[in-house]
């Protein structure tokens, strides 16, 4: 009923969301509820669209670079939004902010709940592999993201992606 009403009456043409990442293990580190929720989310929005003869836009907002994001998490979150059929636009790597926890875990690479490392894009090189994957429909993007599937050993996600 809440979902009717906000998509009915509140939202002006595009509706911006932030489900942040599609990979549960990174969702978790950053203490979100898992992807799946995004997911129904969107078929809910997209079916009540249609019952009301609406045609908003969905806007998702994703972060790469996050504590315990790795490129390949990156590659897989491109292979899913593509087959969400979004074209991202709202995307930010992963900036450290003072007080937070996800700070705390890319400075010292260990997560401060479990004590366990934690795997962080730190340098430039680590960080545009991972914020490439974003833009995996750029044609400029192309030839490096698929350089990057071959190198980490995914190269069936390049079918997903282009279609080979």
């Amino acid at each position: 009923e809440y979902t009717r009403e906000l998509i009915a009456k509140h939202v002006s043409g595009r509706l911006k969301v932030a489900p942040e990442h599609t990979s549960d293990a990174v969702l978790h580190v950053m203490r979100k509820p898992p992807f799946a929720q995004f997911y129904e989310f969107k078929k809910t929005f997209d079916r009540l669209n249609k019952e009301l003869n609406l045609r908003q836009q969905l806007i998702p907002y994703f972060i790469s670079s996050h504590p315990g994001c790795t490129a390949e998490d990156m590659a897989e979150l491109a292979v899913i939004t593509k087959r969400l059929d979004f074209h991202l636009e709202q995307v930010q790597d992963f900036t450290p902010t003072p007080m937070t926890v996800a700070t705390e875990a890319w400075y010292t690479g260990i997560h401060p709940y479990t004590l366990q490392p934690i795997f962080s894009a730190k340098t430039q090189r680590e960080k545009l592999a991972q914020r490439m994957f974003f833009f995996w429909y750029k044609p400029e993007e192309r030839r490096a993201i698929i350089q990057e599937l071959k190198r980490m050993g995914r190269s069936d996600l390049i079918d997903k992606l282009y279609g080979r």
